[in-house]
């Protein structure tokens, strides 16, 4: 399903995004965050977000300087295994 921005642009939805993100981390939300997550990478995936533009909004968002390779290693060692297990759990009907 294509991302279609109507009353927002990109940069708009991506801060939001991230506040959110952090937001559902600092409470202790699990399964919220990890859903944020997994549906952040179904987005690069079908080509909504290119991850250098997810990389750049993450570093605003967090006041970071990652650059593509750091990033990478975090999309691979962090966020990716955390997408994984959101999907399992959806393949597995525990959702």
């Amino acid at each position: 399903m294509a991302l279609n921005l109507n009353h927002q642009t990109k940069e708009d939805f991506a801060t939001r995004f991230w506040q959110r993100l952090i937001r559902q981390y600092q409470e202790g939300n699990k399964l919220e965050f990890a859903r944020m997550i997994w549906w952040l990478y179904a987005r690069v995936t079908d080509g909504d977000f290119t991850s250098n533009q997810v990389r750049l909004t993450f570093n605003d968002a967090y006041s970071r300087s990652l650059n593509p390779s750091q990033w990478n290693t975090l999309v691979t060692d962090r966020l990716m295994p955390i997408a994984q297990r959101y999907q399992a759990m959806l393949d597995e009907g525990d959702l």
